[in-house]
């Protein structure tokens, strides 16, 4: 295993089959239409034999093991569940909202849980999936707190609260989160062409990530970037088929249709 920016890559495998990949779904109470999209997503591959790859941010938050086996986050284990079941692979990244999620959650649904990003050969490319928080290097505020946030401690700490005082301070959390990122310097929350650059030092032809909800595609030598936008709000993903790597909204039903390619985004010096 190798890392980059302090995340270890976990070989991503999969032998050329078709990917569909998606990210930040940010699934909680009330989110039933996001949900539905889900279930057709996990329906789309089972027709097309495909992985599913969630790049991070699968749940609004997910502070608590307890959280599995109530609500939203019981009904999303559950489909899972029928899913890799039936044969389906799930591959899941955690986000920064839901890095708590633990084996109990893998036990409920049959997912891999992989905590950190994956590398390996899609759609023909060397190709590195983050959830993509590493690479907002200028956020100097996060990425020191989120050191000592997923420290194994505190991570143990915050796993074993009781349920409801562990959504509510959740709850605080996103909040206050919403608060900086609306009075905050915009660069600060975008993703550095240093980062970037740290990726395809790696000598990967391709770099995938979500986080920061904005859909994008573009060139940064010596490879390309695709940035997955919120599926919660657009149900949009990618579909890695062969050689080809296209974006693709999913609806409930179980079927994807190409859209077009969207414009580059910017970065932070």
């Amino acid at each position: 295993m190798t890392s980059v920016l302090g995340t270890p890559l976990a070989p991503l495998g999969g032998d050329g089959r078709p990917s569909f990949l998606v990210s930040d779904l940010h699934l909680g109470e009330g989110a039933a239409q996001a949900v539905a999209n889900l279930v057709g997503v996990l329906q789309a591959a089972r027709a097309a034999a495909a992985r599913v790859l969630v790049l991070g941010d699968l749940f609004d938050a997910y502070v608590s093991a307890r959280q599995v086996h109530v609500g939203v986050w019981r009904d999303v284990a559950a489909h899972f569940a029928a899913a890799t079941s039936a044969g389906t692979e799930v591959v899941l990244l955690p986000g920064n909202r839901d890095y708590l999620l633990g084996s109990e959650f893998v036990a409920a649904s049959g997912v891999r849980l992989v905590a950190g990003g994956l590398r390996g050969v899609l759609a023909g490319a060397d190709t590195v999936l983050l959830h993509g928080d590493e690479l907002c290097q200028n956020d100097l505020p996060y990425q020191r707190a989120k050191r000592w946030l997923r420290h194994p401690l505190t991570r143990a700490i915050a796993r074993r609260l009781p349920l409801r005082l562990a959504l509510r301070a959740a709850e605080r959390a996103r909040a206050k989160s919403q608060q900086v990122v609306g009075r905050g310097d915009p660069q600060r929350f975008l993703p550095t062409l240093a980062a970037l650059g740290a990726v395809f030092a790696t000598g990967a032809g391709r770099l995938v990530f979500g986080h920061i909800h904005r859909f994008a595609h573009g060139a940064c030598d010596p490879g390309e970037y695709w940035v997955l936008p919120a599926f919660d709000a657009t149900a949009v993903g990618l579909e890695a088929r062969g050689d080809r790597l296209r974006p693709v909204r999913f609806d409930a039903s179980g079927r994807c249709e190409p859209v077009p390619v969207p414009d580059s985004c910017p970065f932070a010096a």
